[in-house]
């Protein structure tokens, strides 16, 4: 994007690249490295330097490509940057902006595979004796291919004695161990009466209430903590006015479709292809604990 006048502008060529990047993060799985590499295949960054994790993350993290303004003062910490809606173009679609997001606090909470190796699994096993990553491996005898998973601790230090698993043990204890209950969640929802609010004509006020106050601080009229307090204020102003005016979502998918789509997937899942399986894995858990005893079993499971 480039500026033009005061309004922001698609840069086509660029808005290819930003897009790829997002695409390659949220709907291939791919780590930082791996598309810092990719893009140094095919490009060059829009200063016409090279790719590397810090300039995929710079791209990932920034607002502005999913149609956001945003203001940080030099002294400000992180968590302070204020975010308000743009008139601009976006080239990403909110959605995809914010699971970007979702997935690098996964990825930076240990939640989810760092890397892009090709293992289903990564970054979500971890072990039943001392708490380490479960680490995907591959070997080959008599010309095919086994995938399967060990303790870092037991393989790299040699400090825990916790036995590998193959793949395919542990996506079937996995898949086992999901159980689908009639919690209503499928039931539709009674609507509660709304009130009936002019949710376009608000949001036109708030645009012009922001404007006005962004730039009685570039005036110097209105100090960075007022502006902030005021934008806040904001915030749960136009919230609280959505949640009055947008319709409560109805849940109508039968519990029994839902269940044959998941019987589907467990009898189809070993003709899935990896990084399909590592997408779903990754999207509904992050952490399963698994330990050996007499047999494997899930010690515990903590879904996303």
């Amino acid at each position: 994007m480039t500026a033009l006048g005061l309004e922001l502008v698609i840069v086509q060529e660029e808005a290819l690249l930003v897009k790829e990047v997002f695409d390659l993060y949220t709907e291939e799985g791919w780590g930082v490295t791996k598309i810092a590499k990719y893009m140094n295949e095919k490009s060059q960054t829009k200063e016409g330097g090279k790719w590397d994790n810090k300039t995929v993350r710079n791209v990932l993290k920034n607002p502005t490509y999913a149609g956001y303004n945003h203001f940080k003062a030099e002294d400000w910490p992180e968590e302070q940057r204020i975010i308000t809606p743009g008139t601009h173009p976006a080239i990403v679609s909110k959605e995809q902006f914010e699971k970007a997001q979702t997935f690098r606090k996964r990825r930076a909470d240990g939640h989810m595979s760092r890397r892009s190796f090709d293992y289903a699994y990564s970054g979500i096993i971890k072990c039943g004796e001392c708490g380490a990553n479960y680490v995907g491996n591959t070997s080959v005898h008599s010309g095919k291919k086994y995938t399967g998973y060990r303790c870092l601790n037991q393989y790299a230090k040699g400090t825990c004695d916790a036995r590998s698993i193959s793949e395919t043990k542990l996506s079937k204890i996995v898949l086992a161990h999901i159980e689908l209950v009639d919690d209503g969640f499928q039931n539709p929802k009674a609507k509660s009466p709304r009130n009936k609010v002019n949710l376009p004509k608000e949001l036109e006020i708030s645009q012009k209430r922001r404007r006005n106050w962004m730039m009685a601080l570039g005036d110097g009229k209105l100090s960075g903590d007022d502006y902030a307090a005021l934008i806040d204020q904001e915030e749960k102003r136009i919230q609280a006015i959505k949640e009055k005016a947008e319709p409560e979502p109805e849940q109508t998918i039968p519990l029994s479709e839902v269940r044959k789509t998941f019987d589907d997937l467990k009898s189809n899942w070993q003709l899935i292809d990896t990084s399909t399986q590592k997408q779903i894995v990754q999207s509904l858990f992050k952490k399963i604990t698994i330990k050996k005893s007499d047999d494997w079993h899930i010690v515990d499971m903590l879904t996303v």
